[in-house]
C-alpha cells in the first residue's frame, strides 16, 4: 500500500471536477442590441454527435464585446462534478448613420438653409420611430439637438434610457434663380452692416 501510493498505483480517487468553460461568438444587429432578442445557437461537441440547439435570451442594452454566461451549458464535469459554463461573446453590427457611445446614440440630420435661419421643425429617425424636433432660429451647422430618453436602455435598470443626439447639417441651396441670388446678396449686406 505504501509503495502503491508513492508510485501512483492508481488507488487514489480524484474528487469531482468542474467541466471546461466553452466560448462562442454571436453576431446581432444594432436593433437587437438595443431592444434585446432571442437567438438560437448550435453547439457542436466536436465528437461526431449532432449539434445541440440552444435558445439564448440577449438582454436589451448589451454592448459590443460583452459576454453572456450560461451556467452549466459548458463541457461535462468529471467524477460527478458540475458542468462548465458557456460564454457567449456579443458582436454588434454597425448601423449606417448611427453611432453608439454607452447608452447614447448619435446621428445626423439635414436641415434646409431657411429652417436654420428662421427656425422650425425637423424629423429625426430614432430607434423607436420618427419624431419631430424643434430647430431654433440661427442654429449653426454641427450643433447637436438632444432628444432625452431616446437612446439605449440600461441593462441594470429598464426604466433608465440614454439620450439621442442629432448633429445638424445645413443644406446650402444650389441652382438659385437670379432673383434668389439677389435676395441673398441683399441679406448679406444687411447682416454685414
Amino acid at each position: 500500500d505504501i509503495f502503491g501510493g508513492m508510485f501512483g498505483g492508481g488507488r487514489q480517487q480524484q474528487g469531482p471536477q468542474k467541466g471546461n468553460d466553452l466560448r462562442e461568438d454571436i453576431d446581432i444587429s444594432f436593433e437587437d442590441a438595443a431592444f434585446g432578442c432571442e437567438k438560437v445557437i448550435n453547439l457542436s461537441s466536436g465528437q461526431g454527435t449532432p449539434a445541440q440547439s440552444l435558445k439564448v435570451r440577449v438582454p436589451a442594452g448589451i454592448e459590443d464585446g460583452k459576454s453572456i454566461r450560461l451556467r452549466g451549458k459548458g463541457g461535462p464535469g468529471m467524477n460527478g462534478g458540475e458542468a462548465g459554463d458557456l460564454l457567449l461573446k456579443i458582436h454588434v453590427d454597425e448601423k449606417p448613420g448611427y453611432e453608439r457611445k454607452g447608452m447614447d446614440v448619435y446621428t445626423t440630420i439635414s436641415v434646409p438653409f431657411t429652417t436654420a435661419v428662421f427656425g422650425g421643425e425637423a424629423i429625426v429617425n430614432t430607434l423607436k420611430g420618427s419624431v419631430k424636433c424643434k430647430i431654433p432660429a440661427g442654429i449653426q451647422s454641427g450643433s447637436k439637438i438632444r432628444l432625452r430618453g431616446k437612446g439605449i436602455v440600461s441593462m441594470k435598470d429598464p426604466s433608465v434610457h440614454g439620450d439621442m443626439y442629432a448633429a445638424v447639417q445645413i443644406q446650402v441651396p444650389r441652382n438659385l434663380s437670379p432673383e434668389a441670388k439677389q435676395k441673398l446678396r441683399e441679406f448679406e449686406k444687411i447682416v454685414a452692416a
